[in-house]
């Protein structure tokens, strides 16, 4: 058994969106087999009190405030330090000097120090040099601000994150180089990582999904109801929504006018086009999704930027949902075209599509059922914990192995 001390960037439990669910699942994983100490930041929402399961499964949690979250001042000088030195605004908002304390104390009795999420690995010089480090990738960070950066429809914002992007991508490429082991969340993803970073040690570790917890609804769907689950404060699931609501659902009510778009996710101060706002209903966070999700005919998936595998699809189709979606919606995952899921890339294609399930319920339930053998075939959380542990098994079987050369700290970027 492994002393594993791993660092995340908010609490993982209870698990309320995507990030959560896969650092959830792979530190689940890891105390299977090995003894796991958490140091985790701990966001303005997160729900400390009912966090019991993830104290049940750490050997020890300790939780630090992010403080760009408490204070305006240190919010200000993370964002001009990421404006004026070469340290990208996204690591430069997790620079807390207790945790970094609390890092360096404990590194030197780890056997491995596994970061979740990449700006958390600018704190790898507290790691002792000997001890191997791990980083979790849910996605190719600089690729997804890229995109951004491109469609954002505020200049100023869009000026802000043009820039980003270049120390981004710097800092990733670092990242890479650094860490012993990267888990990527896809054969894509993992690409892009070793383009970066040629020579990088990857693993695709992929996302999954609770079977048990998530089965197909016994009831008929509402022939009329379309479903999308994911909180609007993450700028992928705003854009596409933004998107779908704008072009594509005055398409669908053209020729269905009493169809109606559930957004199951926090949505708070989100506006509704006037044009579909009759026929959309937010529903806010709610504790359970799945009443939601089994009550529709067909789950939408209108993304158009992020990378990694959306934990939101895998629900979906271990649901038994009927799925249409962007290519950019499901990439990573093994769907295919007219025969598990319905993909579109532009407003009409992505409008017919809707039009062609809602208009035939045998489609649907045809496209449920293979989305739910696939989910069952592939991404089961118990097949995918033990992959990732064999990625980890030659770097703590036989004790700490040497850092490479050249990649030991973050001095050269956050100089």
């Amino acid at each position: 058994m492994a002393r594993i001390l791993a660092v995340t960037s908010r609490l993982p439990f209870p698990p309320r969106e995507g990030h959560q669910l896969r650092a959830w699942h792979v530190l689940r994983a890891l105390a299977s087999r090995h003894e796991v100490t958490l140091l985790s930041f701990q966001r303005n929402d997160d729900l400390p009190t009912d966090a019991a399961p993830l104290h049940a499964a750490m050997a020890r949690v300790e939780t630090f405030r992010i403080p760009s979250e408490r204070s305006r001042t240190a919010l200000a000088r993370g964002a001009l330090r990421g404006m004026l030195t070469p340290t990208p605004f996204l690591v430069a908002k997790y620079d807390a000097p207790a945790l970094r304390a609390r890092l360096t104390a404990l590194a030197r009795d780890a056997d491995l120090v596994h970061f979740d999420m990449l700006p958390l690995i600018a704190h790898a010089d507290c790691v002792p040099e000997g001890v191997p480090v791990t980083l979790n990738a849910h996605n190719v960070e600089h690729r997804l601000l890229a995109t951004r950066a491109r469609i954002e429809p505020r200049a100023w914002a869009r000026r802000f994150l043009a820039g980003q992007v270049g120390k981004l991508e710097a800092f990733e490429r670092r990242a890479c180089e650094r860490a012993d082991a990267v888990l990527a969340c896809s054969e894509v993803d993992a690409q892009g990582l070793r383009e970066l970073a040629p020579g990088c040690n990857v693993h695709v570790v992929v996302n999954g999904v609770d079977l048990h917890t998530n089965q197909p609804a016994a009831h008929a769907p509402d022939p009329d109801r379309l479903v999308f689950v994911g909180q609007m404060g993450w700028f992928p699931n705003r854009d596409g929504v933004e998107w779908f609501l704008r072009e594509v659902f005055p398409r669908i009510l053209a020729r269905r006018p009493a169809t109606r778009f559930e957004l199951v996710g926090k949505a708070e101060g989100f506006e509704v086009p006037d044009a579909v706002r009759a026929h959309v209903d937010l529903a806010g966070f709610v504790d359970d999704l799945r009443p939601h999700v089994h009550d529709a005919s067909v789950y939408v998936v209108p993304l158009r930027a992020g990378s990694g595998t959306r934990l939101k699809v895998l629900e979906a189709m271990a649901l038994g949902k009927a799925i249409v979606t962007t290519s950019v919606g499901s990439e990573g995952i093994a769907l295919r075209h007219d025969h598990s899921a319905l993909y579109a890339d532009d407003a009409d294609g992505f409008a017919n599509a809707v039009l062609s399930l809602l208009e035939s319920p045998s489609r649907v339930a045809e496209l449920g059922i293979e989305a739910r053998r696939l989910a069952e075939d592939e991404y089961g959380w118990e097949a995918i914990g033990t992959r990732l542990l064999r990625a980890y098994e030659p770097l703590v079987a036989g004790g700490a192995r040497p850092v490479r050369a050249g990649v030991g700290n973050f001095d050269a970027i956050e100089a």
